[in-house]
Formats: structure tokens, C-alpha cells, sequence
């Protein structure tokens, strides 16, 4: 199996019908899977493109365009948003989410600081008939990555920033040759991977895989959603040179 793509975008963004324009052209073009963002109260681990991209769709009524977008594609689709926000009305929450088809979620901050109870939620979720996608980072100890792989659904989300589309002079190779061994599961790189140069690091150092969200987005802001279908495309080339 090649390497997979997956392809983030804020639900909504940048209106309605650009944000449908892309995710069904992402689709066509190579996505192998979708993470729609819901806006957080608190957007802690985003970096500044996307925190400006949910300032542009707060207020959306997000489940019948969800409901829209299921119809629309057939590759897994997961919700990204934050278990803070919805922590007091969690059963609720995923009951819509599985009431409008979505695949599962990834709470970006279930690992850092729910941890003490990660074996409950991930219970709770997986028991909604939901996948629970967990994301780490290189900042968690490796007995712990090593549990999460084996837990996590369909993937490992690895952040190899700090915050999305936010640089750090860490190599991308380092920090994946670290934790590659580590992972019984497929893994995923993301939070930050935006050049070429980054994807080829990432891709020959063993990853199985990369999520972009902050290029998508500044694409479309700049140039447009052709524009930034265009990237998608570019990216499923570079993607089916390793497989």
C-alpha cells in the first residue's frame, strides 16, 4: 500500500461552498483521508494560520454541513477539535458524530492533558462505535508513544511542531528515526510538515504518511481553492514516489 495522505481543513473554510469546492477536489485528487477542524473555545496547539481560519467560520451550524460532506465522499473523515470543549456534554457530542457518519475523532489534547484518564475516553469513544485518533508528540516518553500506537484507530498522529505550521530548528528525520521503532501502527506525520524538503524527510525516514493542514490554507487564501487543490494533487505525487 502507498504512503497516505491526509488532508486538513477547517470546517467551513473559507465559506461554505470553497470549503465543499476543495474537500471533494482533495478527494479526487489523492486524499486518502479527511480531518474536517471544529473551532475551538481555545485553539491551545494551532498555529496562527489555522486560529485565523476559525475566526473566518465561528457560528457555523457545523453537523448539516458534515451531514453534506459524508454524502459527498467516501474516504474516512474525522473531526479535529479539542475534548476541552465538549468534556461536559462528551456523550451528546459523540452521538452526533456518529449520528452524521463521521469516522472518529482526534482531540489533540487527550494525551497532554487528559492522560491520567486516556484509557476512559478512549473506552467511551471506541464504545460510540467511533475511532479514536490519538496524537503525540515528540515531547511524550517513548513507553507512552509505544502504548498509544497500539490503541490509537487507523493511525499515530506524530507532531513534529510544537504547533501547527510553526517551525523549530529540530530535524524532521531525527525526531522520526526516534519514534519510528517505537510505533505499532501506521504513522502519520503532521503539525508543521509544509515544504517539499520537509515531506521527503519525513517520507524517507519511515513514515507512512503525512497530514497538511496550514499549506491548504494559505493556499486558498492566497491563490484560491483551484490553487489549493492544485497542492493537494502536487503532494499525491511526491506521496507515490515512496511506497
Amino acid at each position: 500500500m502507498g504512503k497516505l495522505l491526509v488532508v486538513y481543513m477547517t470546517l467551513g473554510y473559507p465559506n461554505v461552498q470553497s470549503f465543499k469546492d476543495f474537500i471533494i477536489g482533495a478527494v479526487e485528487n489523492g486524499a486518502d483521508i479527511l480531518e474536517l477542524g471544529i473551532p475551538p473555545k481555545y485553539a491551545k496547539y494551532d498555529g496562527p494560520v489555522i486560529r485565523k481560519s476559525y475566526d473566518k467560520v465561528k457560528g457555523l451550524d457545523i453537523w448539516p454541513l458534515i451531514t453534506d460532506i459524508r454524502k459527498d465522499v467516501s474516504v474516512p473523515i474525522i473531526a479535529l477539535t479539542y475534548l476541552e470543549d465538549w468534556i461536559d456534554q462528551l456523550d451528546n457530542f459523540l452521538n452526533m458524530m456518529r449520528d452524521v457518519k463521521l469516522d472518529g475523532v482526534l482531540f489533540p489534547d487527550l494525551l497532554i492533558d487528559y492522560i491520567d484518564d486516556l484509557d476512559k475516553f478512549d473506552g467511551i469513544i471506541k464504545n460510540k462505535g467511533l475511532k479514536n485518533v490519538i496524537f503525540t508528540s515528540p515531547s511524550v516518553p517513548d513507553l507512552l508513544i509505544h502504548k498509544v500506537s497500539k490503541i490509537s484507530d487507523l493511525f499515530l498522529y506524530y507532531g513534529v511542531r510544537p504547533t501547527t505550521g510553526v517551525p523549530i530548528p529540530v530535524s524532521v528525520k531525527q525526531l522520526i528515526n526516534r519514534v519510528r521503532n517505537l510505533v505499532e501502527n501506521k504513522l502519520i506525520v503532521g503539525f508543521g510538515l509544509s515544504s517539499e524538503s520537509d515531506l521527503r524527510d519525513a517520507l524517507s525516514s519511515g513514515a507512512d504518511g503525512i497530514a497538511i493542514g496550514t499549506a491548504f490554507i494559505e493556499e486558498i487564501e492566497k491563490n484560491g481553492v483551484k490553487s489549493a487543490i492544485n497542492l493537494v494533487k502536487k503532494f499525491r505525487v511526491i506521496l507515490d514516489e515512496y511506497k
